[in-house]
């Protein structure tokens, strides 16, 4: 559309160029085609009311030009700062899925060790009285660890 309105607009500025040519302008006989009387005087100056009619225009298209651009910009800073508020909330949920995965990573583990306890594999920890609460006491404690430390190192990384 920029394109288009440009290319008019230099069409315009060529036919005012057209218009200022005194010469041109006689030989098109502007006032003479349309019917109307002939003012008397010299005929090379029958084509001022035309020029004068014409002098505007380009100051018009200016006007429409300094619009069109402002408007131009304007669309291209909102497009800036629509894609910086989409980048912002794409890392949010990159940070909420990773979020997501290590505490699936944490639980996995959790689940490993019981695993490996659950198996019904016999040795001596079984006749144990407290082995159970020994063991399930430092998942708990690794679990928390674990988690600490990797919400620790995304805080660090987001204040970088």
């Amino acid at each position: 559309m920029r394109g288009r309105i440009t290319g008019r607009f230099h069409l315009i500025l060529f036919a005012i160029a057209v218009f200022k040519n005194d010469e041109d302008m006689a030989a098109m006989r502007l006032s003479e085609s349309t019917g109307h009387e002939v003012l008397e005087g010299d005929p090379d100056n029958l084509h001022i009311e035309v020029e004068l009619l014409f002098e505007d225009y380009p100051l018009q298209m200016d006007e429409v030009l300094v619009a069109l651009r402002s408007v131009q910009s304007y669309v291209r800073n909102t497009e800036e700062v629509v894609e910086i508020e989409l980048d912002l909330l794409r890392n949010r949920i990159m940070r909420y899925k990773m979020l997501l995965e290590l505490s699936g990573l944490v639980a996995g583990v959790a689940a490993a060790v019981t695993g490996a306890f659950g198996m019904n594999l016999v040795n001596r920890l079984e006749d144990h009285p407290t082995m159970f609460y020994n063991v399930s006491a430092a998942l708990i404690v690794t679990m928390a660890a674990m988690g600490y430390t990797i919400l620790r190192q995304l805080s660090a990384d987001n204040d970088l």
